[in-house]
């Protein structure tokens, strides 16, 4: 059962440290704690529906990566002390995320329209990675979803922040732990993308 649980817990924690990078510009630790839980939901999702057959996990995935989405926006609307309803923060923030979010001034406060991006990205880098190294085997290439994120959490930050050595440094160990750990069992039978 260890065996099985290195990999997942490295697709996450790999997830994760593209929100700990990141949120070296942000003020205060909510951005990195909601890509984190985004991270780990992703992923999890993924383990728990391993059985199903792979056309019905994305569905599955995608209506848990909105909930948590809508709570993360709640959650930094009250953090942040912004007026309105849910519907009406979650449509500012979707029309206005990935420009305020390259336009911020630093420390970028947590607000919805600054973490919608890489909530659903974390999201779905986790679930990508998740789907290619647990249900085809393929550990390395199921990697390439979080390496991207990560990379793009460094582009995002630039010389905004001192150089993420710790983080990579962990990010490039955590990556040798999954890839040295002994391979699970096999696909799930009866699965034609398997």
């Amino acid at each position: 059962m260890l065996r099985a649980a290195v990999v997942p817990l490295a697709l996450i924690v790999l997830t994760a440290l593209a929100g700990v990078v990141l949120g070296r510009v942000y003020a205060g630790d909510l951005l990195t704690r909601l890509v984190i839980g985004a991270a780990a939901g992703a992923v999890l999702v993924s383990v728990a529906a391993r059985r199903l057959p792979s056309w019905l996990v994305a569905p599955v995935s995608v209506a848990a990566m909105s909930g948590w989405t809508l709570w993360s926006l709640r959650l930094a609307a009250t953090h942040a002390d912004l007026p309105g309803s849910l519907l009406e923060v979650t449509a500012d923030a979707a029309r206005n995320g990935i420009p305020r979010l390259l336009t911020a001034m630093i420390p970028v406060e947590p607000t919805p329209d600054t973490v919608l991006v890489p909530v659903v990205a974390a999201w779905l880098a986790g679930l990508t990675g998740a789907e290619v190294a647990l249900r085809t085997g393929r550990v390395l290439l199921g990697y390439l979803p979080a390496a991207g994120l990560y990379a793009a959490a460094l582009y995002v930050v630039g010389p905004n922040a001192e150089p993420a050595i710790g983080p990579t440094l962990a990010f490039v160990a955590v990556a040798a732990v999954g890839l040295a750990a002994p391979a699970g069992a096999a696909p799930a039978g009866g699965d034609p993308a398997a």
